[in-house]
């Protein structure tokens, strides 16, 4: 055990057969407990015990902000489609908000709208970029900037762009970005698609599984970074259409739909794109234009 960790009979807040069965899933100190995936902590905690328990438990270690509030002026983004900004307020701090869409371009539109209306708003601000899958292109946010009159000096250098190649380089990453901070610049972090290495390729069950926890551990990582410093979290993800019910869902859905404060569909449809916010149970629909250069409201 080091200093910062603690075992969980220590913490005096875990009933002892709680305990026990928390160490058969490998859960022996309180970090571990803390940074748990979701169905392990249901499976031992009734909403009850988890709503009294945990907040306590947060308040051991300095900057763990899970399930405790944390107090910050929600700051947000408009996306400059009237549709969308009224329903939501724009995209806001403190949370991930998820965009799907089957075809590449209209997330990656999106988001670069999105990079271009957030430097206009703050005029102090950080953009980081994390290009998992390596196909970031900075010349077509460029094209986006010289059409809406934005100097590309006054920005590139605001954007610093991460590279990760593996699931621990991706967590280095993380670790290191926050080291990094400082607590007076407005933030943008765009996670451009969960990357390939998250995916399992091979057909054993603990790789699988490992796999799988990495990234739902990703995923609160990203969470907690949006919630304790207050940044606005952008992830771009695939569309997956399930034929047998002709509905959609995002990639990973059975591990991130827990995380994920606000998702955001994009669907083509002829000439027009059906938005679909989902906020919890709460679901709205409207459609968008799409153009070269941008989304708009449908005239």
């Amino acid at each position: 055990m080091n200093n910062y960790d603690m075992s969980l009979e220590d913490s005096g807040l875990i009933p002892q057969e709680k305990i026990e069965g928390l160490k058969k899933e490998n859960i022996r100190t309180c970090l571990q407990l803390l940074f748990a995936p979701y169905d392990i902590i249901k499976k031992y905690f009734n909403e009850e015990e988890e709503e009294e328990i945990f907040p306590k438990l947060e308040e051991l270690f300095k900057g763990i902000y899970r399930f405790r509030k944390i107090e910050h002026e929600i700051i947000a983004v408009p996306t400059l489609v009237s549709e969308l900004d009224d329903r939501i307020g724009g995209i806001s701090s403190g949370q991930i908000t998820e965009v799907c869409s089957e075809k590449r371009y209209l997330r990656t539109l999106f988001s670069y709208n999105l990079i271009l209306n957030f430097i206009k708003t703050f005029e102090n601000h950080l953009i980081i970029y994390n290009d998992s899958n390596q196909i970031f292109r900075p010349e077509k946010l460029c094209e986006l900037a010289k059409y809406r009159g934005i100097k590309e000096y006054s920005f590139l250098d605001k954007i610093i762009v991460f590279k990760p190649y593996t699931i621990k380089h991706q967590i280095e990453i993380l670790e290191e970005i926050e080291k990094n901070f400082d607590n007076h610049s407005k933030k943008l972090f765009v996670i451009d698609e969960i990357g390939n290495f998250f995916k399992p390729n091979s057909k054993k069950k603990n790789i699988i599984y490992y796999n799988y926890r990495m990234l739902e551990n990703f995923m609160l990582r990203i969470n907690q970074l949006s919630i304790k410093h207050n940044i606005i979290t952008l992830l771009l993800n695939s569309l997956i259409k399930k034929i047998e019910t002709d509905t959609y869902e995002s990639e990973y859905n059975s591990i991130t739909e827990n995380i994920i404060g606000t998702r955001i569909f994009l669907i083509e449809e002829d000439k027009l794109v059906k938005t679909k916010i989902i906020i919890g149970d709460k679901i709205e629909e409207f459609r968008i234009s799409v153009s070269d250069y941008g989304i708009s409201d449908v005239i």
